[in-house]
């Protein structure tokens, strides 16, 4: 778990997410093919973040784990201002979508992230 906070406090500075409180949690889902979730306010800078265990054993996977929980975070605010205009919704295309969007930002940051390493 140190080393999972430890890269968590590397990409918070990337992404400029300094100012946030971000507290992880342990919890096993219902939904096995999330390795994590999210939860944030982004009025108070204050998010938690719930990690599958078994996700945990594998820290290769750690990077892109934190990278997509914490894009997430910075879509927090959108989010935020899509509910409070009433453009949301809850149905499960807003939901798709949204995830869609957060997995290849995931994907292009980590492909910048292995170009960088080179």
């Amino acid at each position: 778990m140190d080393k999972f906070n430890e890269r968590l406090e590397y990409f918070k500075d990337l992404f400029g997410l300094k100012n946030w409180d971000i507290l992880v949690n342990l919890a096993q889902f219902e939904d096995k093919n999330h390795s994590a979730m999210t939860i944030a306010d982004p009025r108070y800078h204050h998010a938690v973040m719930t990690v599958y265990p078994q996700a945990l054993m594998n820290e290769g996977s750690f990077d892109s784990i934190i990278v997509h929980e914490l894009i997430h975070i910075v879509m927090a605010m959108y989010d935020y201002f899509a509910d409070n205009l009433g453009k949301k919704g809850t149905d499960e295309l807003f939901f798709i979508a949204r995830e869609k969007s957060v997995s290849e930002l995931t994907h292009i940051f980590m492909r910048l992230l292995k170009d960088g390493d080179k």
